[in-house]
């Protein structure tokens, strides 16, 4: 509370829009993400590729240790291990190498990878077979994810970035509590195995489809803090 209190003293008194309202504040935010695809459509692509694959991820991973490979606690815990020396690798890795001008389009192949890669865990027969899948949907999801951060920094102009990501945010997880609820009847009816294996690849293919709508790689070439050129296209509901 100190803390907050002695960052609100330090704001100047003009910094702040005294007739803006947080209702026009996110309307403004709303406006700018429906007039840019490589936006909203990534927004909506990962609400449903989160949809598809993360609960199938988070809840049967486990389950799949002790009750289909008879693991146990600590072969969990390698698998996990394993995912996060993909991701730690792929970052200094790009840390190194730097990001690749075609970003959208690698972040895209990226993504649809590492979404594909949850099918792995599906077809799985040994631990050690589960931590290649761990590594590879780690290490992916992170190249992808680096460069989405990079595109929003570099192309969302510093006003709006806060509301742009705000929408990230809400819209790409929204659907996260409904993927947690449906996994388990969804499981129990085709089997653990075979929900891991159509999650991923669902997943992949949606991810994919989504790199070929027109006006998504826009901002690719484009020179820092330039903006896309504004779409005319229709955008989603949840844009």
């Amino acid at each position: 509370m100190l803390a907050l209190l002695s960052m609100s003293t330090r704001v100047p008194r003009g910094a702040a829009n005294a007739n803006a309202s947080v209702g026009s504040e996110i309307r403004t935010g709303l406006a700018y993400v429906r007039r840019h695809v490589w936006l909203w459509a990534t927004f909506a692509t990962a609400a449903i590729a989160y949809l598809l694959f993360m609960g199938p991820a988070e809840v049967l991973l486990p389950y799949l240790v002790k009750n289909e490979l008879g693991g146990s606690a600590a072969d969990l815990g390698l698998v996990f291990a394993a995912g996060g020396i993909g991701s730690v690798g792929c970052a200094v890795l790009l840390g190194q190498r730097g990001l690749p001008r075609r970003d959208i389009t690698f972040m895209y192949l990226a993504w649809a990878l590492a979404t594909v890669a949850v099918g792995g865990y599906g077809l799985a027969s040994a631990v050690w077979q589960l931590m290649l899948a761990s590594l590879a949907f780690n290490a992916f999801e992170t190249a992808g994810t680096i460069v989405w951060a990079t595109a929003k920094q570099r192309h969302v102009p510093a006003n709006l970035l806060g509301r742009v990501s705000s929408l990230d945010w809400l819209i790409s997880i929204g659907l996260l509590p409904v993927s947690f609820a449906l996994t388990g009847p969804v499981s129990a009816a085709i089997g653990a195995q075979t929900t891991l294996i159509a999650a991923g690849l669902i997943g992949g293919a949606v991810t994919l489809a989504a790199l070929l709508l027109p006006g998504m790689r826009a901002v690719e070439g484009l020179a820092e803090g330039v903006e896309a050129p504004e779409s005319s296209d229709a955008v989603p509901a949840t844009a």
